[in-house]
């Protein structure tokens, strides 16, 4: 996939067309990404993309006051010296609005579909606990399980730092343990007793299961989404 970099408006930022080709490109890539349903990482990089190119159009007047500057006369009365900016001049603003005004409806058209994808596949889903909760559920398993699939994927989850930047506000760590094939007698519960008799460093986890009925891509989809909902349900 084609990669936008953070400073993307200011590499080559005297050609306006070239940055409109070049968001363009990334943005094509991103709706082949999400029309597979695969939200992750393309969904908080635009996100961070679009709040730069806002921070950065509102900041204009602060950019400019951090130009250097050239002595162009002296006015008054009372005297005093006047300054130009030696670089943003008008050709450069123009340029510069141009690529804004083309980039940023289009990152958040895009940023509107990404995230109502997110939630209808985070609506679709189910967390539910596996048996009894202990007091401390920070750290723990999670079942990740499609129904049409004879198979459980099994994380080992934890529950880290608050962060403003987490769509959970926590941060959750995952670790692959296992696939269990589940069945009649390999219940959601036996899979968790079993899970506490082998790895005895968590006598006592926190067990979720995440169920969907739909095939989703795991690690750029249902594994982002099951941190967001295991942050909400710990918290």
């Amino acid at each position: 996939m084609k990669k936008l970099q953070p400073d993307w408006f200011t590499q080559n930022w005297l050609d306006a067309e070239y940055q409109k080709y070049v968001v363009m490109a990334y943005l094509q890539a991103v709706q082949e990404n999400f029309t597979a349903n695969k939200l992750y990482p393309d969904l908080p990089e635009l996100r961070s993309h679009y709040a730069d190119g806002i921070r950065f159009s509102r900041g204009k007047g602060t950019l400019n006051a951090a130009f250097p500057k050239r002595i162009s006369g002296v006015g008054g009365p009372p005297p005093r010296i006047e300054y130009k900016s030696e670089v943003t001049d008008p050709a450069y603003m123009t340029e510069m609005d141009a690529i804004m005004d083309f980039a940023l409806p289009r990152f958040q058209t895009m940023l509107t579909e990404g995230q109502q994808r997110w939630t209808d596949i985070a609506d679709s889903l189910t967390l539910a606990p596996v048996g009894l909760m202990p007091l401390n559920p920070e750290e723990g398993y999670l079942l990740l399980y499609a129904t049409n699939q004879s198979e459980a994927q099994v994380y080992q989850f934890s529950l880290t730092f608050y962060s403003d930047q987490e769509p959970g506000g926590r941060m959750v760590q995952l670790r692959f343990v296992e696939a269990v094939r589940t069945s009649l007698v390999n219940t959601f519960e036996a899979i968790k007793l079993d899970l506490i008799r082998r790895y005895r460093q968590l006598p006592n986890p926190a067990t979720y299961r995440l169920e969907t009925t739909r095939t989703y891509p795991v690690h750029e989809t249902l594994l982002p989404i099951a941190r967001q909902l295991l942050a909400q349900a710990v918290a």
